[in-house]
């Protein structure tokens, strides 16, 4: 009895061994199932967005196709191996209870993972769409706009319940034939069998997690597998795209020292910055602090005093920011057949002097809002606790300290990402948003981001009346937000000519939505013209500065998959307009690279004397050698920060630059071997921005910024109606 009972218990303890693993087993089948079964979905989302956002005249080679899926199956997998086989193979350190309560935890969390890669690979096609970029740091703008009106945009432009169904359908798709694999096993495994199984999964998995087998793992730096931009944005997937946007916002970390961004610029400290400036012989011996004092004096300059101004009052100074105004939309531009201008057309041709070549500082609202007022690389940075420091780059606080009076209109919300106080620290006296403009004209129009513009630029008229009563300068910087989507037009209004036709195969949307984008543009532009023609009329044009530009292009009409459009991409209109005596004798560089850089350089080299301000661009009336048009914008994460293009070409980033010679064609083509040119414009625009870096964060870091409670002085004004009722 004995004997036969013997070899029947050690076997049924075999099988409770087998059995006590068994669902851990599954969890791994289904594991490697997953992984599998994503790696195609993603496949699939890499091949929908090269089918479905790649212009028709794109013609990359099969062999850089081939490398960009390969490329991005590797990220996939890597992603994956962490994601989903990491936390399985910590039940192994687990006791048993809590093993099978992790087990539990454990399908739900490969759901969950599934649903969020499905969900990151829509979004980031979409996002695609919008922006000509995989998900980078501008996405974090939902949470620091404004949201609900973000949402509304959403909703309208795009089918938000079909691309919820669809990735809830994938995803249970994907789910249900794991699930269905894993039941299928029914042998389980014990002793050194599970050990020996458990064991190579897991070294697969962490080989795959690492990426590579060669010296360094997987990194971003491998992403760039060919000179083709769109080629190069088909590698990483959404969730890698959300990771190196994550990076990309950290990058506004300020650090521990001022020298903490030189790394972003692929300079190793402030004294490599200021040799490649020219500041700095490579014989010469600095210590840290003669360089930062050196740095600081090539961050300043000094305006002399103008005699021709003598006889002159101080001029008012005007700057418009509108929203959504890029610079390709004009080259469509016909009196006869496409009016994109209405009432701008005689400023912006001859009135006025229109720079066609010119760059936004960024690509989004807030972060060129942010270049244009603070000259600063590093964004978002008045939303962050150092928002509360002032800065010596700030234009406000320099005309401010010229005895202006220092104005910020907006068309939408003053408490809009916390500019209502944010900008009182920059040396705005009065911040004024649509509630301001709605009290005095409750008539007003208005739509999701705020009033429409021909009312904000009323309330701009009204403004610019009372101070030329009081006899004070005025600087007055407007934001609109009329032509931003979801594109409209106010109630009433009757749009002039305009044919999509026009713009071909060009178009990256059907006739329907780019009438309505183009309706919305010319809007703009005739709300911004016949605001000029009435200060014009009022005799106020006399003796007022005035530019105008985007705060970045325009959004959704066409799409820039690579680099050959690089200029439309972030292309913007500048117009300015210098009454005499203020020229100084200068004449305009239209013809000339500019950006969003040069703008308050040249505004303040016409209108304040015998001061010192921060160094910003140039005066693009003034003779320059070699002028480039340099922006803040992270084109490519693997390149790193910054833009520029020249006559000699254009460079994408900053660390590792992606060097573009000009074709015969007027596009830009990849340099295998930059010129010599190039190359030195490319050292001297780096270490330039990487000493504005520097100045911002050794600002920031020079004391702890005060409570984030703090109230700004008592003599600013901050609010709507309180600001509404100083200017009444």
């Amino acid at each position: 009895m004995n004997a036969s009972t013997g070899p029947k218990t050690a076997r049924q303890t075999g099988n409770q061994n087998n059995q006590k693993w068994m669902p851990w087993l599954r969890l791994h089948r289904q594991y490697w199932t997953l992984l599998i079964l994503a790696v195609l979905g993603l496949a699939l989302g890499r091949l929908a967005l090269m089918m479905g956002q790649a212009p028709a005249q794109w013609h990359p080679s099969g062999q850089d196709i081939t490398r960009a899926f390969w490329m991005g199956a590797r990220f996939d997998i890597k992603n994956l191996a962490v994601l989903l086989g990491l936390p399985l193979f910590l039940a192994f350190l687990m006791p048993a209870g809590l093993r099978r309560f992790w087990q539990k935890l454990l399908s739900g969390w490969q759901v969950l993972v599934m649903l969020l890669l499905n969900l990151l690979m829509v979004v980031n096609y979409y996002y695609f769409q919008f922006y000509n970029s995989p998900i980078n740091g501008l996405i974090f703008g939902i949470a620091e706009d404004d949201t609900a009106a973000v949402s509304l945009t959403l909703w309208n432009d795009f089918p938000v319940i079909w691309l919820v169904g669809g990735i809830l359908l994938l995803t249970a798709i994907q789910v249900f034939i794991a699930r269905w694999w894993a039941r299928r096993l029914s042998t389980g495994l014990s002793g050194w069998r599970l050990a020996a199984l458990a064991i190579a999964s897991l070294l697969l998995t962490a080989g795959l997690a690492r990426g590579s087998l060669g010296t360094f793992p997987l990194r971003t730096m491998h992403m760039a597998v060919s000179s083709d931009a769109l080629v190069n944005n088909l590698v990483p997937n959404g969730w890698v795209a959300l990771q190196m946007a994550w990076k990309e916002r950290n990058a506004s970390d300020m650090g521990s020292t001022p020298e903490a961004g030189m790394k972003f610029y692929g300079l190793e400290s402030l004294q490599d910055a200021l040799q490649q400036a020219g500041l700095q012989s490579a014989d010469e011996s600095l210590n840290a602090a003669q360089a930062a004092e050196r740095a600081r004096n090539a961050l300043q300059q000094t305006l002399p005093p103008q005699e021709a101004w003598q006889q002159a009052r101080q001029p008012n100074v005007l700057v418009a920011v509108m929203e959504g105004w890029g610079r390709h939309l004009l080259e469509y531009d016909d009196p006869a057949r496409n009016d994109l201008l209405g009432r701008l057309r005689p400023w912006l041709h001859g009135k006025a002097d229109y720079f066609s070549q010119a760059l936004s500082y960024q690509h989004g609202t807030y972060q060129s809002l942010e270049g244009l007022l603070l000259d600063s690389p590093i964004t978002p940075l008045m939303q962050s606790r150092y928002g509360y420091h002032g800065y010596s780059s700030s234009v406000a606080q320099a005309y401010r300290d010229a005895g202006y009076q220092t104005v910020f209109l907006s068309a939408g919300q003053d408490s809009w990402r916390k500019l209502d106080t944010a900008l009182l620290q920059q040396g705005f006296d009065q911040v004024l948003g649509e509630s301001a403009i709605l009290e005095r004209y409750p008539q007003a129009t208005t739509h999701t981001w705020g009033v429409d513009d021909e009312w904000m630029f009323r309330y701009a008229r009204d403004i610019v009346a009372q101070a030329e009563a009081a006899g004070k300068p005025l600087m007055l910087v407007m934001l609109t937000t009329t032509n931003h989507p979801p594109f409209r037009t106010p109630p009433g209004y009757q749009p002039a000519v305009l044919d999509p036709g026009t713009l071909g195969s060009a178009m990256a949307v059907d006739a329907e939505q780019g009438r309505t984008i183009m309706s919305t543009y010319q809007y703009a532009n005739d709300a911004l013209g016949h605001f000029l023609d009435q200060l014009d009329s009022d005799g106020v044009m006399a003796h007022t500065l005035f530019a105008a530009t985007g705060d970045h292009n325009t959004r959704q009409i066409f799409a820039y998959p690579d680099a050959s459009q690089l200029n439309f991409k972030y292309g913007v209109p500048i117009i300015i307009w210098l009454p005499e005596p203020y020229r100084l004798g200068g004449q305009a560089h239209t013809g000339e690279w500019a950006s969003h850089q040069d703008i308050f350089a040249t505004l303040m080299a016409h209108s304040l004397q015998d001061t010192r301000i921060a160094t910003r661009g140039r005066d693009l009336y003034a003779d320059t050698a070699a002028p480039v048009a340099l922006s803040f914008i992270g084109d490519d994460a693997a390149a790193g920060m910054g833009v520029f293009i020249s006559a000699e070409g254009a460079v994408i980033g900053m660390e590792h630059p992606q060097f573009y010679h000009w074709g015969a064609d007027g596009k830009l083509q990849a340099a295998a071997a930059p010129s010599y040119a190039l190359q030195t414009q490319w050292q001297k625009q780096r270490a330039e921005l990487a000493l504005r870096d520097w100045r911002i964060r050794s600002e920031a870091l020079q004391s702890p910024p005060p409570l984030p409670d703090a109230r700004p002085p008592a003599a600013h004004t901050s609010t709507d109606n309180k600001a509404a009722a100083t200017i009444d």
